[in-house]
């Protein structure tokens, strides 16, 4: 998630329990929060996008409401081909309004005092 989307989510984490909290991960740039878990594990907040993986594109996290017009693992090949020599690397969330790919690799267990200070830094000047 992007923008105030984001911001939204970091402040209903913010309000889970420690325990909670745990059975989740996610990586973060200063305007982007990626979280990870199971379904039933993920809050829902207005303005998310909520991605899937799929088996024909193992690599790719993407957007559930969304359908590639090309075979998909002809869509994880391209995507794979284009980040290898920026040295972007997978598993990657794949966002489509504004395009963005964004590596998922150093994804870790939520903290409350990160998350904490993630929201306090603000929004950036990207995504």
């Amino acid at each position: 998630m992007r923008g105030e989307a984001a911001r939204r989510l970091a402040r209903r984490l913010l309000s889970r329990d420690d325990e909670a909290l745990s059975r989740l991960s996610g990586v973060a740039t200063q305007d982007l929060l990626v979280l990870l878990g199971e379904a039933d594990e993920l809050p829902w907040v207005d303005g998310a996008v909520y991605l899937g993986r799929d088996a024909g594109a193992p690599s790719l996290l993407l957007p559930a409401t969304r359908e590639p017009s090309a075979p998909l693992p002809l869509v994880e090949r391209a995507l794979l081909d284009r980040a290898r020599p920026a040295g972007i690397s997978p598993p990657y969330a794949v966002l489509v309004d504004p395009p963005l790919l964004a590596s998922t690799l150093a994804a870790r267990p939520l903290e409350r005092p990160v998350l904490r200070a993630w929201l306090e830094a603000g929004p950036g000047d990207g995504a």
